[in-house]
């Protein structure tokens, strides 16, 4: 068996992004080669520097950072700016503007705005002491304005990821409940169709045993009753797990459209779907409903398209959309899935270029072999 090589994830520019405002290190920095050092500005500018990448980093990048690193981060930029403002002078109001971006990201509007407006009343210290000139305003009132741009739009985006992350666990905790319903709903049923069946089995099976050698006649009566008794339990449990399958391809579509409406996703669909043999179409009805519950936590779709069309051997169902896409690790859903169509001797076929296309080859009743064949 020759194991399949790790997924590539996709390259994704959005989280990278925060490295772009790294630029504006580039004052304070010209700033301080603008004259000769002694080695103790040297350690003390770089070693301060490297501190704000470290929390920079925490806050931008690392899942950890949270409200707690929002205050740290402001704290440090305002500390390095009064640190180094004497040895590298008025470019380093580069940190208050970072700081001002730094603080959004926590869940106080009022907050971040009251702490931007400290550093843009602190930008102006330096016209009291005359270190600033009137015509400094050119490129500090500029300065100014976007720290209380920054801090209001991280701490818009800031609250569009908890909201996010909130929405997630509400839909996983859905799903847990949903799925805990509908194993005790199959334990109810199982247990109401099997239960007292199963107990009379056994009662006629331990009287056929009784009269074997005094009565042989009744005790063959009682084993042909057993036998007639756990007909109709196969029957009805048959019939209960075709039930547990669906409702059948177009009624799972007509579910897709539901929850992908709910999740602002537009879907397309080629044509009418044709009918497909019950097994096949169980197992079709299974994935479209995987790929959908994918679509809607995961791809961040605008549009998904939908279509199956006959094929060499039987039907060709697949499911494009246009999100994040990529070939991360499969779940347990997909991987499922893929076990299952393999069962009945189909594929799967994954690619994830320009978001994600699930493409299943669907054999045609005649091609299913013994090993998609149930019989009892």
């Amino acid at each position: 068996m020759t194991t399949a090589p790790p997924a590539r994830k996709k390259f994704n520019f959005w989280n990278f992004f925060p490295l772009f405002w790294l630029v504006f290190l580039a004052y304070p920095i010209i700033g301080f080669f603008g004259h000769s050092r002694p080695p103790g500005e040297w350690l003390l500018f770089w070693g301060v520097l490297a501190g704000f990448l470290a929390v920079y980093s925490q806050v931008f990048f690392l899942k950890s950072a949270g409200p707690g690193w929002a205050l740290a981060g402001w704290g440090y930029s305002l500390l390095a700016y009064f640190i180094l403002f004497p040895v590298a002078g008025g470019g380093v109001t580069a940190f208050l503007i970072y700081g001002g971006s730094i603080i959004g990201f926590q869940g106080r509007v009022s907050l971040a705005l009251w702490l931007a407006v400290f550093n843009v009343m602190v930008m102006a210290l330096p016209f009291w002491n005359g270190s600033y000139k009137l015509e400094d305003l050119a490129w500090l009132g500029p300065n100014m304005v976007f720290t209380l741009v920054a801090a209001y739009a991280n701490h818009a985006s800031y609250r569009r990821i908890v909201i996010d992350q909130q929405l997630v666990q509400v839909q996983a905790e859905k799903e847990k409940l949903a799925a805990d319903a509908e194993r005790e709903r199959i334990a109810r049923d199982l247990h109401d169709i099997l239960g007292h069946t199963l107990s009379v089995i056994v009662l006629k099976s331990e009287l056929a045993s009784r009269l074997a050698e005094r009565d042989p006649v009744r005790a063959a009566a009682e084993i042909r009753e057993v036998e007639r008794i756990s007909r109709e339990a196969l029957q009805e449990v048959r019939s209960a797990v075709r039930g547990y399958q669906g409702s059948g391809l177009n009624a799972e579509l007509a579910r897709a459209k539901v929850a992908l409406d709910a999740a602002g996703v537009k879907m397309n669909v080629s044509a009418s779907l044709p009918e497909l043999p019950a097994h096949t179409e169980a197992s079709a009805a299974m994935l479209l409903r995987e790929a959908v519950t994918n679509i809607v936590r995961h791809a961040r779709a605008k549009e998904v398209w939908i279509s199956l069309v006959p094929s060499v051997g039987g039907h060709r169902l697949t499911v494009r959309d246009d999100g994040v896409g990529g070939l991360n690790a499969e779940g347990s859903g997909l991987t499922g899935m893929r076990e299952r169509l393999r069962a009945i001797g189909g594929t799967l076929e994954r690619r994830g270029e320009g978001g994600t296309t699930l493409t299943a080859q669907i054999p045609a009743a005649q091609e299913l072999g013994m090993g998609g064949l149930v019989r009892a």
